[in-house]
């Protein structure tokens, strides 16, 4: 309908275009055409299209929007506008057959004694958790699997793509936590698993990444005359040595500045010294846990 409407308003234009040039042409049954009166006509005619718009767009049924609605009025238990929902979908419709099936499920409900729908509603509650319960065991395998499979870490040349390494150790986390929160053994036993895993990973790449994290910052640091460099067995000490570190105000303005993301890589501590071969530096303690401890943020 809206596409023979769209034709009869093109077609009003054009003799709108053509009663202005001639409105005899236009107006044949009247004795005085006017430019006016083809204005007039043209204003009358594009008021009934509007209104003949507006009865057949709010008419206009979209079977798709139909059938989430009618679902919605399942769940609340209200069945009869379910029904009558559902009964504007047309036979020649793709999803009628949905339809038709969701009618005869909501008629069946809405016959059911009080005691059968509690037992009914218990039902579909237990239905959901079991494919809760489906999801998540399969995520933890799907997680597991993968891992054995074997992921590359600390293989990024930018920050944001060592970042994202870390990041993933922390979705792992949030996955292990909610499976130790789980009633159901296997689920427990599956997160345990998942959590053993990782924990392997991040002892074994935590000293890859605060490695590879240190060389690039150090190209970016020795355009500004200031060596950076990792130390102790897990690379866990990162050095910054320059001349602007002879001011405690510069050491402090730049740990700031660095501090969140050095807790990110799991720094155990930050040292300065302002000249090559200095013995004492200045250093703040960042991250005192363990790298197998599961990421947070």
């Amino acid at each position: 309908m809206s596409g023979i409407l769209g034709l009869f308003s093109l077609a009003t234009f054009i003799a709108l275009i053509i009663g202005l040039i001639n409105p005899q042409f236009i107006l044949r049954w009247t004795s005085k055409p006017t430019r006016l009166k083809v204005i007039g006509y043209w204003f009358l005619s594009t008021v009934i299209v509007a209104f003949l718009g507006i009865i057949f767009t709010d008419n206009k049924v979209d079977p798709k929007e139909d059938i989430a609605i009618a679902k919605k009025f399942m769940e609340q238990e209200d069945y009869s506008d379910a029904v009558l929902t559902l009964k504007k979908i047309e036979k020649t419709d793709t999803l009628f057959n949905e339809a038709n099936l969701l009618i005869k499920q909501a008629d069946s409900l809405n016959n059911l004694s009080d005691e059968e729908k509690l037992i009914w509603k218990k039902t579909k509650e237990e239905n959901v958790k079991k494919e809760e319960l489906a999801k998540q065991k399969e995520q933890l395998e799907r997680e597991i699997k993968s891992i054995k499979k074997g992921i590359k870490f600390a293989d990024g040349n930018s920050i944001n793509e060592l970042q994202m390494d870390i990041v993933l150790f922390a979705g792992w986390a949030n996955i292990i936590q909610e499976a130790s929160e789980s009633k159901e053994t296997e689920i427990k036993n599956l997160g345990k698993k998942l959590k053993k895993e990782v924990s392997r990973i991040q002892i074994r790449e935590f000293p890859n990444l605060r490695k590879r994290y240190t060389k690039i910052i150090s190209s970016k640091m020795w355009e500004n005359d200031i060596e950076v460099y990792t130390n102790g067995t897990r690379k866990n000490y990162i050095n910054f040595t320059g001349g602007i570190f002879a001011a405690n105000k510069n050491k402090k303005d730049f740990q700031n500045q660095l501090h969140e993301i050095l807790t990110m890589f799991r720094f155990k501590q930050s040292r300065y010294r302002w000249y090559k071969g200095e013995n004492e530096y200045t250093y703040w303690t960042i991250y005192e846990g363990k790298d197998s401890e599961p990421v947070t943020f």
